[in-house]
């Protein structure tokens, strides 16, 4: 048994998918739970935030994880077509698919890190501004929590 056909594939796709649904938490008990690590991106289009001047880090860092996360969510459903389509072995490129897995847990867990605990560069129309480190809300931490057992199954099923 490998990486895509091993018995850990379903607790992986899990681990992948629970912070994409977790963020809708952040919209209907944000007052309670916080916005999540994309709350400030989401119901505001790029326009309005500009017209309205509410472009500002938080809304950079929402759609930074907003993009991330769609992209981890269609990696967990990647893994689930690989396992129909080899049910019994690993594809041939299958230390590609887990490289890519292991890249987007460690980017995401890397940036949720950097962005709450580092003032980031930033290009503003007036020069170059630090960007003030985003709030710790228990949201947010509960949708970063899932990555540490997710590096951990990566790293164990690794062909």
């Amino acid at each position: 048994m490998g990486f895509v056909a091993g018995p850990w594939l379903p607790w992986v796709v899990g681990l992948e998918l629970a912070p994409f649904f977790l963020q809708f938490l952040g919209l209907s008990l944000g007052e309670v739970l916080g916005e999540g690590l994309c709350g400030s991106a989401l119901g505001v289009s790029e326009l309005e935030a500009v017209r309205y001047g509410l472009v500002s880090e938080y809304f950079l860092y929402g759609r930074l994880f907003l993009a991330l996360l769609a992209l981890k969510a269609t990696y967990a459903l990647a893994l689930l077509v690989l396992r129909f389509m080899y049910p019994e072995k690993d594809p041939p490129f299958a230390r590609g698919v887990w490289g890519v897995g292991l890249g987007l847990s460690g980017v995401y867990l890397g940036l949720f890190l950097l962005t709450r605990t580092l003032p980031l560069p930033f290009s503003t129309p007036l020069g170059p501004a630090l960007l003030a480190p985003a709030p710790l809300d228990p949201l947010s931490l509960l949708m970063a929590l899932p990555e540490i057992p997710l590096l951990y199954l990566l790293y164990r099923g690794r062909p």
